[in-house]
């Protein structure tokens, strides 16, 4: 079992806000037209990001517990949409992953390392359910 721990503090520029976990320090932003300054991604795009990193991890971490295993190439393409409601609230209401992956496996070894990295990514698994997500694998 993993904790994390990310600060976040709101600095007095516009929407910026500083994430510090770790030993790392990273800025989130909005873009002009929300009243941000357009410093950095916004947490949206943070999050889409996360899906495409873990994913990414996740085949490195899988690559590197099989010795056959070679994987030249791995690319994750994550869109996300938003919706605004009338109480103003909004939300992630849909993602489209696109896994585009070279392995030196056969087709049938490739498509289930792709299932295997999409099961065994901690973000997608934690957003299953909540985000409806459509994966296609090129």
């Amino acid at each position: 079992m993993g904790k994390y721990i990310v600060h976040s503090t709101l600095r007095p520029a516009g929407t910026q806000v500083m994430n510090q976990t770790g030993g790392h320090t990273y800025l989130a932003d909005e873009p002009l037209v929300a009243k941000g300054t357009d410093a950095a991604p916004n947490p949206v795009q943070y999050l889409l990001g996360a899906v495409g990193s873990c994913m990414s991890v996740t085949a490195r971490d899988i690559e590197n517990s099989r010795d056959t295993l070679q994987v030249k190439k791995f690319k994750v393409d994550v869109t996300g949409e938003t919706a605004t409601f009338s109480d103003g609230t909004s939300k992630v209401t849909h993602m489209n992953i696109k896994i585009t992956a070279e392995t030196n496996l056969t087709p049938a070894d490739h498509q289930a390392f792709l299932n295997e990295v999409v099961k065994k990514c901690t973000v997608h698994e934690s957003l299953v359910g909540a985000i409806p997500m459509d994966i296609t694998f090129e």
